[in-house]
C-alpha cells in the first residue's frame, strides 16, 4: 500500500484520540462493576425487585408494596441486604415486578448477571439503530455512553435505566420505519416500567402532529393499567399509594431534581411547568424532524422530574445520539460534549451544572431551525437505521 492511500485509511488524529480516551472510561466502568459484584454480588434495588416478584407469586399481588412482606423475605439475605426504608423500597409499578419473576427462579447473584446482560443488549441495541456515524466514529459513541457514570451507576444498581433506554429507541425505530402502532406498545412498557423518565415523549409525539402512534400509546398504557389495577386490588392500590408517599419523605429522591435549587413550592412548580412546555414546543416548532422530537420528549421527561437519580440521565444519551443524527452545527455538538462533564459531576453528588445544562439544552433545541414542515403519519422518515452500520 502507498503511503498516501495508508494515511487516507487512518482516521483523524482527534477521533482515534477519543476512541481511546472513551475505550479507557468503558474499561473503567465494566471493571468498576465487576469489581464491585465481587465484594457484593447482591444489589440492594436488585434485591427488591427480586423479593418484590417473589412476594406477589406466594402471597398476592397485592403486597408487593408492603414493607412487612419485603422484611421478612428480606431477611436470610447478607448483612447490610436486609433493610427497607423511605431511601430504598418497592415502589416501581407491578410490571417490574412482573419481568422479575422469571429471575426468582435463579439465585439473586445470577439474577443480577442477567439483568445486567439485558441492560447492556438495550444500550447496543439503542446505540446500533440509533447513533449516527459509521465505523470508529460510531463506535466511540457507544465506548462513551458507557463510560459515563450514570450508565455506569444503571448498571451497577440495577435499574431499569438503559432498559428504557432501549424501549424507547426502539419506538423511534418503528415510528421511522412507520409503524405508529408498534412504536405506541414500546412506549406503554416503558412508561409502565418507569414513568417519569419518559412521560413527556409520549405528549412531545402529540404535539408534532402524530396521532396514532399517541393513540396506540394511549390504549397500551390504559391495558397495562387495568391489568395492574386487577392484580393489586384495593388493598394493593392503597399499599403503592402509601409506598409512594413514604419514599418522598427522604430527600435524596428530589437531590437530582429543581429541588435542589428551590424546595418545592410555587415557584418550582411553575419552572417545571414551564420546562415541560418549552418541550412540547420544541416538538411542535420542530414537527417534521422526528430525531428531534423524541430528543425534546426525553429531555422535558428529564427537566420536569419531581423524583430523579443521578442514574436517570442515562436516557439523554439517546437523546444526544438523535439530535446528532440531524447533523447539528460544530457549536451545538460541542454543547453537547460539555454534557459530559454535567453527567459526571452529578454523578458526585453535584447535580447544578447538569440542571443548568439541562435548561440550556432546551433553549438551543427551541431556537434550531427546522427542517420543512411535513405530514408526520404519511412520511416514514429516511433513516439509517433501516440498515444500520
Amino acid at each position: 500500500m502507498s503511503e498516501p492511500t495508508s494515511r487516507a485509511a487512518r482516521p483523524p488524529l482527534w477521533l482515534a484520540a477519543s476512541a481511546v480516551a472513551t475505550a479507557w472510561g468503558a474499561f473503567y466502568s465494566v471493571a468498576r462493576w465487576i469489581f464491585y459484584f465481587a465484594i457484593n454480588p447482591v444489589h440492594e434495588d436488585v434485591r427488591i425487585n427480586y423479593v418484590a416478584a417473589e412476594a406477589g407469586l406466594r402471597y398476592g399481588w397485592s403486597t408487593i408494596y408492603d414493607l412487612g412482606t419485603l422484611r421478612a423475605l428480606s431477611a436470610g439475605f447478607p448483612k447490610g441486604e436486609t433493610g427497607l426504608d423511605a431511601s430504598a423500597t418497592y415502589i416501581s409499578p407491578p410490571l417490574m415486578a412482573w419481568l422479575f419473576v422469571p429471575l426468582t427462579a435463579m439465585s439473586v447473584p445470577l439474577a443480577y448477571v442477567i439483568w445486567t446482560l439485558v441492560s447492556v443488549v438495550a444500550l447496543v441495541w439503542a446505540w446500533h439503530i440509533a447513533a449516527p456515524y459509521r465505523g470508529l466514529a460510531k463506535l466511540t459513541l457507544l465506548l462513551l455512553g458507557l463510560a459515563l457514570w450514570p450508565v455506569m451507576q444503571s448498571l451497577y444498581y440495577g435499574q431499569p435505566t438503559i432498559l428504557l433506554l432501549g424501549l424507547v429507541a426502539t419506538a423511534w425505530w418503528f415510528l421511522a420505519g412507520n409503524r405508529p402502532v408498534a412504536a405506541g406498545v414500546a412506549l406503554a412498557i416503558a412508561t409502565g416500567l418507569k414513568p417519569q423518565t419518559v412521560i413527556l415523549v409520549p405528549f412531545a409525539l402529540l404535539a408534532s402532529g402524530r396521532y396514532r402512534v399517541f393513540a396506540a400509546w394511549v390504549v397500551g398504557s390504559a391495558l397495562l393499567a387495568a391489568a395492574s389495577i386487577a392484580a393489586l386490588g384495593p388493598n394493593g392500590l392503597f399499599s403503592f399509594w402509601n409506598a409512594l408517599k413514604y419514599v418522598q419523605t427522604d430527600p435524596s429522591h428530589t437531590y437530582f431534581t429543581i429541588a435542589y435549587l428551590i424546595s418545592f413550592g410555587p415557584l418550582a412548580y411553575a419552572l417545571l411547568a414551564l420546562q415541560g412546555i418549552a418541550a412540547l414546543a420544541i416538538a411542535w416548532r420542530r414537527r417534521s424532524d422526528l430525531d428531534v422530537v423524541f430528543a425534546a420528549g426525553l429531555l422535558g421527561s428529564i427537566t420536569i422530574g419531581i423524583h430523579l437519580h443521578q442514574w436517570d440521565y442515562s436516557e439523554l444519551v439517546l437523546a444526544a445520539w438523535l439530535v446528532l443524527r440531524t447533523s447539528p452545527p460544530l457549536w451545538h455538538r460541542l454543547f453537547l460534549l460539555t454534557g459530559v462533564v454535567t453527567m459526571q459531576l452529578a454523578s458526585t453528588g453535584e447535580p447544578v451544572p447538569q440542571l443548568l445544562w439541562n435548561a440550556a439544552w432546551l433553549a438551543i433545541l427551541y431556537q434550531g431551525v427546522s427542517r420543512p414542515a411535513a405530514e408526520p403519519e404519511r412520511r416514514a422518515v429516511r433513516i439509517e437505521a433501516s440498515s444500520p452500520g
